[in-house]
């Protein structure tokens, strides 16, 4: 169970990924649909996967979990960071 958590935060860091490049990509999204913006909601699912990165540390049975839970964890915490930073300063200038 353990180790498929690992893999499945690890899945799902990667298409937050890909996620925040399309969002910011795009032009302006009709919130009406979703109720909040969608960086919001990004860093909601981020910090998510952020904790079950951490818990899918306990799923290390060889070096490729360890590459797989590392890469986790540093993808979602610099992915969280960059969002924090663009939310606030988005605030700021709004």
């Amino acid at each position: 169970m353990i180790k498929q958590l690992n893999i499945w935060s690890f899945i799902f860091s990667t298409i937050w990924v890909l996620l925040f490049f399309i969002v910011s990509s795009t032009g302006p999204i009709e919130y009406t649909i979703l109720g909040t913006q969608p960086y919001v909601l990004l860093l909601y699912v981020t910090l998510l996967t952020f904790v079950t990165g951490l818990l899918g540390m306990a799923g290390m049975r060889n070096w490729k979990g360890m590459a797989r839970s590392f890469s986790t964890i540093t993808l979602t915490l610099g992915l969280s960071v960059f969002l924090t930073i663009i939310i606030f300063f988005g605030h700021l200038l709004s």
